[in-house]
C-alpha cells in the first residue's frame, strides 16, 4: 500500500521507515475493519485523513500545538481544534482558543459575533496543528489513541531534530509529550487545556500566543499573526 500521497515530500521523507512498516500497515487495516460496524471520522477517503501533513511541510514547522484527537461530532476540518466554516458551530475549546488570541493579541471583542472557526490561517504560517490521534469513533473521545501513539512519537521525535521551534502544550495531555522534545534550541510553552471542562488549570489569561511571538522573535524568526 503506497501511503505517500497522505504526506508531504518532506514529512514523508521523515516518516517512511515507519509509515511502510508491516506495524503501521497493520493498523490502517485495523481501523478499516472497525468502520464496517462504527462510524469512524474522518470517513473513508475523506481528504481531511492526515491533511495537516500535507498543509505545513516538516521543514516548514515553526509552531506545534499538539491536540487530542479529531472532533468526534463531525466537525473537524484535519487541522487539530479547527472547525469547518462550513459547520454553523464553533467548538467549546476553540471558542475559549480564539477568546485568549483576542485578548492576549489585541483588544478583545465579542466572541458571539465572530464567524471564522478555521485555523488554516494559522497553518500557512507555519503554525502545524496536529492531534496525537488521526481518526475517532464518532461520539467516543479517545477511542483510537492507542493505534496512533507510537505515530505520534515518530512524529515528535522528528520534529525535535528541527531547530528552533516552539510547541504550545496545552493540558496534561500534550505536556506528557514533553520530554521527547530535548532539542536545546526549542522553547515549551505550557498552559492549562481550552476546555471549558478545564476547571482546575485556567487556559483564559495564559497569553501563551503573545509568548510564543516573543520566543519566535527571539530566535530571529518572523511571529505568527494569531
Amino acid at each position: 500500500m503506497d501511503l505517500s500521497n497522505y504526506f508531504s515530500s518532506g514529512w514523508y521523507n521523515e516518516l517512511k521507515n515507519y509509515v511502510d512498516s508491516p506495524e503501521f500497515l497493520k493498523i490502517g487495516y485495523q481501523i478499516a475493519e472497525e468502520r464496517s460496524v462504527k462510524i469512524i471520522y474522518p470517513e473513508k477517503d475523506s481528504a481531511l485523513f492526515l491533511k495537516v501533513f500535507k498543509e505545513v511541510d516538516y521543514q516548514d514547522v515553526k509552531v506545534v500545538i499538539l491536540g487530542q484527537d479529531p472532533y468526534h461530532d463531525g466537525s473537524y476540518d484535519g487541522l487539530a481544534f479547527s472547525n469547518d466554516n462550513n459547520k454553523p458551530k464553533c467548538s467549546p475549546s476553540l471558542k475559549n482558543i480564539l477568546r485568549e488570541v483576542e485578548d492576549d493579541m489585541y483588544d478583545g471583542f465579542d466572541i458571539t459575533s465572530a464567524t471564522d472557526f478555521s485555523l488554516y490561517r494559522w497553518a500557512k504560517q507555519g503554525v502545524f496543528l496536529c492531534n496525537a490521534a488521526h481518526t475517532v469513533v464518532k461520539g467516543t473521545p479517545g477511542s483510537h489513541m492507542s493505534y496512533w501513539k507510537e505515530f505520534t512519537k515518530h512524529v515528535i521525535l522528528s520534529l525535535n531534530k528541527r531547530d528552533n521551534i516552539v510547541w504550545l502544550l496545552w493540558g496534561n495531555f500534550a505536556q506528557s509529550y514533553a520530554e521527547l522534545i530535548t532539542n536545546p534550541t526549542h522553547s515549551i510553552i505550557k498552559s492549562g487545556h481550552p476546555s471549558p471542562l478545564n476547571t482546575t488549570n485556567q487556559f483564559l489569561g495564559c497569553k501563551c500566543f503573545s509568548t510564543c511571538n516573543k520566543e519566535l522573535e527571539d530566535k530571529g524568526l518572523v511571529p505568527i499573526k494569531w
